[in-house]
C-alpha cells in the first residue's frame, strides 16, 4: 500500500469524529426548526417548587418572590426550600419571604443530588402534590411556568424540562458566550429532540416530576451531574423527557474566569464520568431499536461544542493543508466539510435563540481565546476524582460564586420582593381549576 494513501486514509478516519458530532447537531438544528412552543395550558394540577439551596441566603428571596408570583391558581402550589447543610440564614431569609423550609443535616451526605433523593419522598408523601418543579436558588421563573407544565402533564407527559437560559448575559463576553451554548444545548437540540418525540433530557435547574415518575424512578442520583443521571433512570423506566420551550428559568452565570472554569469543570468531568453507561444505552437502544435510549447515549458521548469546534477546525485545516500538497481535494475535505457546516448551522441558531443580538455575535470572536483558555485550564483539586465510566458522587456542595451577592443583600429590603405573609397550604378538598 503506498504511503500517500495511507496518509489519506488517516486523514479521512481523523476527520470522522468531527463529522459525526457536527452532523448530528445539525439533524436536530435542522428538526428544532419545525418546533413551535406550546401554548395549552391547565390549572388542574397541584404543583410544588423544590429549591435546593447551600448558603444561598443573599439571593433566595428574590427566587421565592419569582415562584410565589407565577400565574396559577396560589392554593394550588408551595414552594418548600431544602436549606441543606447552611452555615448562614438561607432557612431564615427563606421563611421570611414566604416559603416553607425543610433543613437538613448530613456531614456524610452533602450535595444537590442528596438533598432530592432525601426530601423528594417527603415532600410527595403528601398526597396533595401531583407533581414537583426543581428550580434552583438563584433562578428567576417565566410567569407561565406552572400553566404550560400542567398542560403538558394534562396531555400525558411524565417528566419536562423547562427552557433554561441566562440570566445575566450581558455581564461579559464569557457570559454573551454562555448564553449562546446555553441557548445551543438547551433549545436548540432539546426543540429538535421534541419534534423527533425523543428525551430532551434533565438540565438540573426547571426540571418538573409527576408523581408516577417519581414513583417509577425514584430520584437516587448523587453524581456530579445528578440531572444527567437521573434522565437516564427515567429512560431506563420508559420515561422520556419533554421540551417546554415556552416558559423559561433563568440562572447567573459566572463572569469572571476563576468561577466560570470551577464550573464547566465540574459539568465537563461529570459527563465525562457517564460515558461507559451512554455506551451502554447506546448498544441497547440499537439492539432494541429504541431511538430514545439511542439519542441519550449520543447527547452524553458528543463532546463539549468547544471541543466540537477545536475538532472541526482541526480537521479543516488537516483537508485544506492535503488539498494544497496534493494540488486537489482530498477526501478527508468531506467529513472536514460536515463537520465545520453542522456546527455552523447549530451555533447560527443557537446565537439567534439566544437573543443576544450583535453583542452576541461579538462575542463568538472571542472563541479561539475560550477554547485557549479551556485546554490551558488546570483540573480543579477539589473535585473527586474517578476511573473511566464510573459516575463520581461529590464530597461536598459545588456552590460558584454569585455576581451579585452584595446587590441582592441590599435589594431584599428596598425592592418590596420579600412578602412575609404565611404560605397557605391547601388542603385535598380545594379545587385547583380556575
Amino acid at each position: 500500500m503506498k504511503l500517500g494513501t495511507v496518509v489519506r486514509a488517516v486523514t479521512v478516519f481523523a476527520a470522522l469524529p468531527a463529522a459525526l458530532g457536527g452532523g448530528y447537531l445539525a439533524v436536530l438544528t435542522v428538526a428544532g426548526k419545525r418546533h413551535r412552543p406550546q401554548t395549552a395550558t391547565d390549572r388542574s394540577v397541584r404543583f410544588a417548587f423544590v429549591v435546593p439551596a447551600h448558603n444561598e441566603a443573599f439571593g433566595i428571596s428574590e427566587t421565592i418572590a419569582s415562584l410565589r408570583a407565577v400565574e396559577y391558581p396560589r392554593h394550588c402550589y408551595r414552594v418548600i426550600v431544602i436549606a441543606d447543610n447552611c452555615s448562614d440564614d438561607t432557612a431564615a431569609v427563606a421563611r421570611t419571604a414566604g416559603a416553607q423550609v425543610i433543613e437538613r443535616l448530613d456531614d456524610a451526605r452533602r450535595s444537590k443530588g442528596f438533598a432530592l433523593s432525601d426530601v423528594l419522598p417527603e415532600v410527595m408523601h403528601d398526597r396533595t402534590i401531583d407533581a414537583v418543579v426543581v428550580v434552583d436558588a438563584d433562578t428567576i421563573v417565566s410567569n407561565n411556568i406552572l400553566l404550560l407544565a400542567a398542560g403538558r402533564i394534562a396531555e400525558g407527559e411524565r417528566a419536562l424540562q423547562v427552557r433554561y437560559g441566562v440570566r445575566n448575559p450581558d455581564d461579559s463576553w464569557r457570559t454573551q458566550l454562555l448564553a449562546i451554548a446555553f441557548a445551543c444545548f438547551h433549545d436548540v437540540r432539546s426543540a429538535g429532540r421534541e419534534e423527533l418525540r425523543l428525551s430532551c433530557g434533565l438540565r438540573g435547574n426547571g426540571m418538573v416530576f409527576t408523581r408516577e415518575a417519581l414513583e417509577r424512578a425514584p430520584h437516587r442520583a448523587a453524581s456530579l451531574v445528578e440531572d444527567l443521571e437521573h434522565g437516564l433512570d427515567l429512560s431506563d423506566v420508559g420515561i422520556r423527557v419533554a421540551y417546554v420551550g415556552g416558559a423559561s428559568v433563568l440562572a447567573e452565570m459566572p463572569k469572571d474566569a476563576a468561577a466560570s472554569r470551577s464550573q464547566r469543570d465540574r459539568w465537563e468531568r461529570g459527563r465525562a464520568s457517564f460515558r461507559g453507561r451512554a455506551w451502554s444505552h447506546l448498544r441497547a437502544g440499537m439492539r432494541h431499536r429504541d431511538r430514545v435510549a439511542m439519542d441519550l447515549g449520543m447527547d452524553v458521548l458528543i463532546p463539549p461544542l468547544g471541543t466540537v469546534a477545536a475538532l472541526s477546525v482541526l480537521s479543516g485545516a488537516i483537508a485544506a493543508g492535503s488539498s494544497l500538497v496534493r494540488r486537489r481535494i482530498d477526501p478527508s475535505a468531506v467529513p472536514a466539510a460536515l463537520a465545520l457546516g453542522g456546527l455552523g448551522i447549530h451555533v447560527a441558531a443557537g446565537w439567534r435563540a439566544s437573543g443576544t443580538g450583535m453583542k452576541g455575535f461579538t462575542a463568538l470572536t472571542h472563541v479561539p481565546r475560550y477554547l485557549w483558555w479551556k485546554l490551558s485550564a488546570k483540573v480543579d483539586a477539589s473535585y473527586p476524582q474517578s476511573s473511566v465510566g464510573q459516575p463520581v458522587e461529590p464530597s461536598t456542595w459545588v456552590r460558584t460564586t454569585r455576581n451579585h451577592e452584595a446587590l441582592l443583600d441590599d435589594s431584599r429590603t428596598s425592592s418590596g420582593l420579600i412578602d412575609g405573609s404565611p404560605m397557605n397550604k391547601p388542603s385535598a378538598e380545594e379545587e385547583c381549576a380556575s
